[in-house]
């Protein structure tokens, strides 16, 4: 087993922020590199630059960047976030550094037709696909190969920005050309288009982290999601993914991960489970975001970021571990908290009955006191995200049914109008 010196982490925002702290408790050094001076400032806020010895901003040159890092010793880049994904495979071939992924799978690891693609290879059961750069081309597509409803998407997307449910062909035209009038979730110029068809079933969210291609699943989230236009996360709920129902799930997510080459690091992977078996709706090769890993690591002992850095700083024992299977103490889940309207403020919400709840354990609180709401169709006009924990699933269940009728109960009562200058 050889001991690590440094990492390198590429846009450590939201829950890989947590990456660099944890690494830096067993003397592991971290840096940073910034992939775009455009990044948004909600997501640069959140990275920590005093959990780094060193932060750089990448300039479009791969071997300055790697010049600027060769006086360290560089063991592993890992992206943050998907905007990181290719630019930390490139990196790390430029390094050579011990443990990589083959970078000629980068854009499979984040490009969503790409992906698929490669996965349909690999003959594994994928949706159909087509993507273009035109609109008129999505719609003709569609029409002549496709059964509606069917998903419009950015190649590049993330926190289902710009994913759209199309019921009709002038749905599919709306959704195509709002994805090129509009910037990534990342702040990147988007001209590509991907559709997709509609795969029916109960969606999973599995979390993995893998060492010299050895994967472990972390954890198994059962998922709900509005799917009437945007795929809005409902909630999702950690099950005991050891379970025999979900054996083929596991095996399914772990070709994945073999036939895009990614044998170093965390992942991020929703599938449906269909009658025809598991197919694939994305993978996001980086650890899942707006995570509390307090949850998790409630219910396993361990979490997404905790894994992460074990099989880095123990892989003997990772490897180990993968066999053996985890007890639950508990279960735990998230529920987004959603507007169903827009312009009005976020005045007197009842966050202290939320708080209140026998299983809550966080809240994280996105829209500002007096902020004003848009109707929920993501993570990005979300109100927020609740964390729940409790030994009794069905105590769980009860609490973020609760949840949901505390929301249509704000949302009856009409705005006061503002007093009268």
């Amino acid at each position: 087993m050889k001991l690590i010196s440094t990492v390198v982490i590429v846009d450590g925002a939201s829950t890989s922020a947590y990456l660099a702290p944890a690494f830096r408790s067993y003397g592991v050094q971290c840096v940073h590199v910034l992939s775009s001076e455009t990044l948004p400032e909600r997501l640069r806020a959140q990275i920590n630059h005093s959990d780094f010895i060193r932060s750089l901003v990448y300039q479009g040159d791969i071997r300055v960047l790697a010049e600027n890092l060769k006086d360290l010793q560089i063991d592993v880049v890992l992206p943050g976030g998907g905007s990181g994904i290719e630019l930390a495979a490139e990196l790390a071939e430029a390094l050579d550094v011990p443990y990589k992924n083959p970078v000629h799978l980068a854009k499979a690891r984040r490009h969503k037709f790409e992906q698929i693609e490669v996965l349909s290879r690999s003959g594994l059961l994928t949706p159909r696909q087509y993507q273009s750069e035109q609109a008129d081309e999505i719609v003709e597509w569609t029409q002549a190969h496709l059964t509606l409803p069917v998903v419009v998407k950015p190649t590049r997307g993330a926190g289902v920005s710009g994913v759209k449910v199309c019921h009709t062909l002038s749905q599919v035209r709306e959704a195509a050309e709002n994805i090129l009038n509009s910037k990534s979730y990342y702040d990147e110029d988007q001209n590509e288009i991907l559709v997709q068809s509609c795969t029916q079933g109960q969606e999973y969210i599995v979390d993995i982290v893998s060492f010299d291609g050895h994967h472990k699943v972390v954890s198994v989230w059962e998922v709900d999601r509005d799917r009437r236009e945007s795929p809005r996360l409902e909630k999702m709920m950690v099950v005991d993914h050891t379970q025999h129902r979900f054996s083929a799930l596991i095996d399914y997510a772990k070709k994945v991960l073999d036939a895009v080459g990614l044998k170093f690091g965390p992942s991020h992977m929703e599938v449906m489970l269909t009658v025809d078996g598991p197919v694939i709706v994305e993978l996001n090769s980086r650890l899942h975001g707006s995570l509390d890993p307090l949850l998790t690591t409630a219910v396993t002992g361990e979490n997404h970021v905790s894994a992460t850095v074990n099989a880095f700083v123990n892989n003997a024992h990772f490897i180990d571990s993968i066999g053996k299977a985890p007890g639950f103490s508990g279960y735990c889940g998230h529920v987004l908290l959603v507007s169903p309207v827009s312009g009005r403020q976020l005045q007197n919400f009842p966050w202290d009955r939320i708080e209140s709840l026998p299983s809550f354990v966080s809240v994280k609180r996105w829209v500002k006191p007096d902020g004003q709401l848009q109707v929920t169709t993501g993570l990005q006009t979300a109100i927020g995200m609740v964390g729940l924990f409790h030994e009794n699933f069905e105590q769980l269940n009860r609490d973020w049914k609760t949840i949901r009728a505390i929301e249509n109960e704000y949302f009856m009562v009409p705005q006061a109008s503002a007093e009268p200058a």
